[in-house]
């Protein structure tokens, strides 16, 4: 049995069984509460939930229409169906107009049911529509309520059969000094405020030629005349026929952004040409150094030593005294060679005089000798000359990769590989130590090296590269665009036990 709760607006008990009767044997089991006058309607709507009412044309006190008022002038929205013996058409039309949703008469109870089933499926119908309605008005609120609350710009843009705004959030008068008004009657506002560099862009897409997978960022001109910078994020409404016919957008004020950006860029312009002129002028005071080192002092010291050789050749000194003359000038050599050490530490002369690969051939004898490590040049054809610069920056580099290799690696062998490329110049310094994890070096003092290189590298507009692993060695990777590198060929002897070509 269908449940069914009914109220039905009637004086005559009899009939009101014979309605009962009818929706019982149709299906129904009808809860119902039987009212004859507005009072007891009244009073039964507020305190009830109910399906239907079922109401006689006339009553004694009461009638159907008064009874619609009733229903009308109550929060509730329930099917009305009018059951009378006599009742006109010109009645039944003006009883539907008020909103009744059928009658039928007393002699034809038979179509009661089926009225009945009709007019709750209607009903459900409607609530369902309410429903949705409600669903998508509260949706429609909530949107209006945060587009209109929004500091980002939101805005839907009809294209067809002309474009309009049919909605712009309040937020555009701070990004544009325009009102919201001002767009719904000039759609054309925003043309003209987008930058002239940028309005093809703008175009195109208001056009649909351009994608909207990817932001907008478009300059605009604020009503104070000064320009906004914007962050557009757009979707097009397509019609059936694959057309564009609106874009739906939010955009965002990204100024601050742009500018400390180009700020950000500037400061790291600024840093780099500081850094270029630090390390130009450490090499500098290297050279000015190492020449003061040769020049100066070792000939200060050569010429002490040979003023000393002299006075033993002339004076008549006892054995203890000459052997005492002999350690002194020893002392002044050993301190001789160590100038010299120091001074072709600083600046090789080989590097200024015969480039890049026999400076580094004589600092691989040299580390060779001191740390008996076996060290391989892998030159592969390369034997051009570079920019002082250029051959200054890779000689550091692999100077300080061999200082690390000496201090950290414990490496048996190192290969040092310079590889010409189309376009590049790749040095490689390959060593077979005990390696490290490149990611978890920290800038420190034992750091600070490769910092360094990857800095000199930098300004190079290079590449620098370190795959390091703990038992597997350290490979440091040096890539340098080819373009102005080079102004000339060098020759040189080569050291056929420390370079393979």
């Amino acid at each position: 049995m269908k449940q069914l709760r009914l109220i039905i607006v009637e004086d005559s008990e009899d009939d009101t069984i014979l309605l009962l009767h009818q929706l019982q044997k149709a299906g129904y089991d009808s809860d119902h509460v039987r009212v004859e006058t507005a009072e007891e309607l009244r009073s039964v709507l507020e305190n009830g939930s109910w399906d239907l009412i079922i109401s006689d044309h006339a009553l004694p006190c009461f009638s159907a229409p008064e009874a619609l008022s009733v229903l009308n002038n109550s929060s509730k929205d329930l099917p009305f169906i009018i059951v009378s013996s006599v009742i006109g058409e010109e009645v039944a039309v003006a009883a539907m107009k008020a909103g009744a949703h059928d009658y039928i008469m007393k002699n034809n109870l038979a179509r009661l049911a089926p009225i009945v089933e009709r007019t709750l499926y209607d009903a459900g119908v409607r609530a369902e529509r309410k429903k949705v309605r409600e669903a998508l008005q509260e949706s429609e609120d909530r949107f209006r309520r945060l587009a209109e609350n929004a500091q980002d710009l939101i805005y839907r843009i009809r294209l067809i059969p002309e474009m309009c705004y049919e909605f712009i959030s309040p937020s555009v008068k701070e990004f544009t000094g325009y009102n919201p008004d001002d767009y719904y009657q000039n759609p054309r506002i925003a043309f003209n405020s987008v930058h002239p560099d940028d309005r093809h862009i703008f175009e195109a897409s208001m056009l649909g030629k351009r994608s909207f997978d990817s932001p907008l960022i478009l300059r605009w001109y604020h009503k104070n005349g000064s320009t906004v910078w914007a962050e557009h994020r757009n979707v097009g409404i397509y019609n059936d026929q694959g057309k564009l016919i609106a874009i739906e957008g939010i955009s965002r004020d990204i100024t601050d952004r742009i500018l400390s950006e180009k700020k950000l860029k500037t400061s790291h312009a600024q840093i780099e040409a500081l850094s270029n002129r630090i390390l130009n002028a450490m090499e500098d005071e290297r050279a000015r150094l190492a020449r003061e080192l040769h020049d100066e002092l070792g000939q200060a010291l050569t010429a002490v030593k040979l003023d000393l050789q002299l006075l033993g050749d002339k004076l008549e000194i006892s054995n203890d005294r000459r052997d005492r003359l002999q350690q002194t000038i020893d002392l002044v050599d050993y301190t001789i060679n160590m100038v010299r050490r120091q001074s072709v530490s600083l600046r090789p002369p080989a590097l200024d005089d015969m480039g890049l690969l026999p400076a580094i051939r004589e600092m691989v004898r040299g580390f060779m000798k001191r740390t008996g490590i076996n060290t391989v040049i892998e030159e592969n054809g390369f034997s051009r000359r570079m920019s002082r610069h250029v051959e200054t920056a890779l000689y550091r580099c692999v100077q300080e990769s061999l200082t690390n290799v000496t201090r950290h690696a414990e490496a048996q062998k190192v290969v040092v590989e310079f590889k010409q490329e189309k376009n590049s110049l790749w040095l490689n310094i390959i060593d077979d130590g005990i390696g490290f994890e490149p990611e978890r070096q920290k800038i420190s003092a034992d750091s600070i090296g490769l910092t360094g290189m990857h800095e000199r590298i930098k300004l190079l507009g290079g590449e620098f590269e370190i795959d390091s692993s703990p038992g597997e060695g350290t490979r440091i990777m040096i890539r340098l665009p080819c373009q102005g590198l080079s102004y000339k060929e060098t020759g040189g002897a080569e050291d056929e036990s420390t370079t393979r070509r």
